[in-house]
């Protein structure tokens, strides 16, 4: 039936709402799939650890790309909300740059930084008054004149004596130390024989700020909870991806204990490939995709999940724009579930599929209920964003698929980087049911298994 002006109008109402993007708890098109009796919910746990502790502690959590991890820690932080604690929550991608090497002199300035400027939003400026940045910015300018005074021939070319005219030029210190790395290059040299200070600088702040907070809100026993969101998003570019790597690595495997706050329960959000590089060091909390199939040959579904997700859709298309779009009865169900079992149990594809085939139906196939072929074409659009697919890459994603585990080959960073983008990009899915384990997307399996077939080309 071809479409009417009232059902235009349905479907672009429903495009915007399969839109990607954080949901708050409230929102009325919010689905809580972790909160399921059948499986883990690593927020629960992030929660009860958290209470369990004594008066601070350090977690970490970590998602893959639209599996809805700043979703949950939205729900995180309502459900701590509701208890009475204060939770701040903070962007790292404000404060860090994402291409750039880290370490642990900028992550403590930005942490410190992003925790100022967050409970004085949320406390309000009256309760705490000092700004961190102009904390830090005066403990560097009194250390660079008390460097160069003590020292005499320092020269003109030295972290010092840069350091002091950046400084008394009134430097933006917040923007420089994401946007501007030669200076943040001489911050770092200049910092690295005086981490011992700057983390002194860093508690101190962070305690001071606490306790003003605690007693402007006549609350002695306050619970301060901060959650550094987006750091996973720190990886480099493919000119440096490996450098990138190696900082983060370096950042949690030598300095970890210096990431805690006095008083305060920190979460970062962290990258996945963190265990692989670690194994053993800390846990961490991460948040799966939805799990379509059970881990055997057959793949068998789950059905559990596939209920879950058609919830979702329902909820995103209402029940009359479902039945109106998709179809009624078992007909609509299979129609809905051929899209559901290309998503992967991945939401952002999920919704990609669902906004592709609406675009389709109003720009090549204008007639509703939708016609198979339409489904199939967006499955086929969808697919082309992941291709092509490298030979060498078809090869190792054929091995996890086979082995449904990471197939790892060694902890190399080029290694880690490419099995971060496999993940990143949705190539590969992690999935748990009790035991953590891996597959690839099912949109490219029938690539990749063509490909792996195929001899690699020689090098010349």
């Amino acid at each position: 039936m071809a479409l009417t002006p009232n059902d235009e109008q349905m479907l672009k109402a429903i495009y915007q709402r399969l839109a990607d993007r954080p949901l708050k708890p409230d929102d009325d098109l919010y689905e809580p799939i972790y909160t399921r009796p059948e499986g883990e919910d690593p927020v629960a746990k992030l929660k009860t650890q958290l209470e369990w502790a004594t008066v601070e502690s350090l977690q970490m959590f970590s998602g893959f790309r639209g599996t809805g991890k700043t979703t949950e820690l939205f729900r995180l932080r309502r459900e701590l909300e509701a208890k009475g604690h204060l939770v701040l929550y903070a962007d790292a991608l404000e404060y860090l740059s994402p291409s750039e090497e880290i370490d642990i002199t900028t992550m403590l300035m930005g942490v410190a930084g992003a925790f100022g400027e967050q409970l004085r939003q949320t406390a309000g400026a009256n309760a705490v008054a000092e700004n961190f940045w102009q904390r830090i910015g005066n403990y560097l300018t009194r250390t660079t004149v008390e460097v160069i005074e003590v020292s005499p021939k320092v020269e003109v070319s030295t972290p010092a004596k840069a350091l002091v005219g950046d400084l008394k030029a009134g430097l933006d210190l917040k923007v420089a130390l994401k946007t501007a790395p030669t200076f943040r290059h001489r911050l770092q040299d200049f910092l690295a024989n005086r981490l011992g200070e700057l983390k002194k600088e860093v508690n101190a702040f962070v305690e001071e700020g606490v306790k003003a907070v605690r007693k402007a809100k006549n609350n002695p026993d306050l619970t301060v909870v901060f959650l550094f969101d987006q750091f996973e998003q720190v990886r480099g570019s493919r000119s440096n991806e490996q450098a990138v790597i190696r900082s983060v690595e370096r950042l949690f495997s030598n300095h970890l204990e210096l990431l805690r706050l006095p008083y305060v329960h920190v979460i970062y959000t962290v990258p996945p490939w963190l265990q692989f590089v670690l194994p053993g060091a800390f846990g961490i909390e991460t948040l799966p995709c939805v799990r379509l199939w059970n881990n055997d040959a057959k793949r068998t579904r789950y059905e559990t999940s596939w209920t879950h997700l058609r919830e979702v859709i329902v909820k995103r298309f209402g029940t009359e724009g479902f039945e109106r779009i998709i179809g009624k009865g078992p007909a609509g169900q299979t129609l809905a579930d051929r899209l559901i079992a290309m998503s992967g149990g991945h939401f952002r594809d999920l919704l990609r599929l669902f906004r592709e085939t609406i675009v389709l139906i109003q720009t090549w196939r204008p007639s509703l209920p939708v016609a198979f072929e339409v489904l199939e074409r967006a499955i086929v659009n969808v697919r082309n964003e992941y291709l092509p697919i490298a030979t060498e890459d078809a090869r190792w994603l054929a091995e996890i698929e086979k082995r449904r585990d990471p197939a790892l080959p060694n902890a190399a960073p080029e290694s880690i980087g490419r099995l971060s983008r496999f993940l990143d990009t949705h190539l590969v899915l992690y999935l748990t049911n009790g035991e953590d384990w891996y597959d690839i997307h099912p949109l490219i399996r029938d690539e990749v298994n063509d490909l792996a077939k195929l001899p690699l080309p020689k090098k010349v």
